[in-house]
């Protein structure tokens, strides 16, 4: 009788065991404990590119509003305007922003930098000579016909788009150029061989336009 009760005891407790590790039966980690931890799923992670931020700009307000046409005299390079007779010259070394296509409105600056110095020179009028950190040389000429109208002051630092004054007179000329001696004459303004296309000069309105189109900007 003991012996019959002890067989019947031993069959309970197995019951028992299989009942209770029938959940484990049926989940894939009892046997598998890797393979469960692998059901979750990695998101893939995706380096969002960096939206490029220009760094020239326009020099006035509208020319991001609306599409100008500029005459051949305007633009940089070889023009049909006679600038110089002795030697004989039709080279523009840089750009003028009339103001029947921009206005007598804020001149803003088209690169940041800090202000070199503000001058009147014959030829020129009264200028703003700007010099950049990434070695860019920017000048604001024939613009401006007071001294009032000239908002910024030697050593000061500005920012791209910031106002630098007026235009007041018929036409901005912007230069572009890199820093080295050729662009500065012998009486120390930033005017040296204006009527040479010998690389001295740059055409700011492709180093504007470039730069703006690689940030998707609106362009002329």
């Amino acid at each position: 009788m003991k012996k019959i009760s002890r067989i019947l005891l031993a069959i309970g407790i197995i019951a028992i065991v299989i009942f209770a590790a029938q959940p484990l039966w049926r989940s894939n980690s009892f046997f598998n404990p890797v393979h469960h931890t692998s059901q979750v799923k990695k998101k893939s992670i995706t380096k969002k590119k960096k939206k490029y931020v220009p760094t020239w700009g326009y020099p006035f307000k509208r020319l991001y509003e609306k599409k100008n046409k500029f005459k051949s005299g305007q633009k940089y390079g070889e023009t049909d305007v006679l600038r110089r007779t002795s030697p004989k010259s039709y080279f523009h070394d840089g750009y003028d922003f009339g103001f029947s296509e921009v206005g007598h409105k804020a001149v803003l600056a088209v690169h940041a930098g800090t202000v070199h110095r503000v001058h009147y020179r014959a030829g020129m009028g009264l200028y703003v000579w700007i010099i950049s950190k990434d070695g860019y040389v920017e000048i604001y000429q024939e613009g401006f016909l007071n001294n009032y109208d000239i908002y910024v002051k030697k050593g000061q630092h500005v920012k791209l788009g910031q106002k630098i004054g007026e235009l007041t007179g018929s036409h901005i000329h912007l230069g572009i150029t890199k820093t080295d001696k050729h662009y500065i004459d012998k009486h120390g303004d930033p005017c040296g061989n204006w009527w040479k296309n010998n690389g001295t000069w740059l055409n700011p309105m492709k180093i504007i336009n470039d730069d703006l189109a690689k940030a998707g900007k609106h362009y002329q």
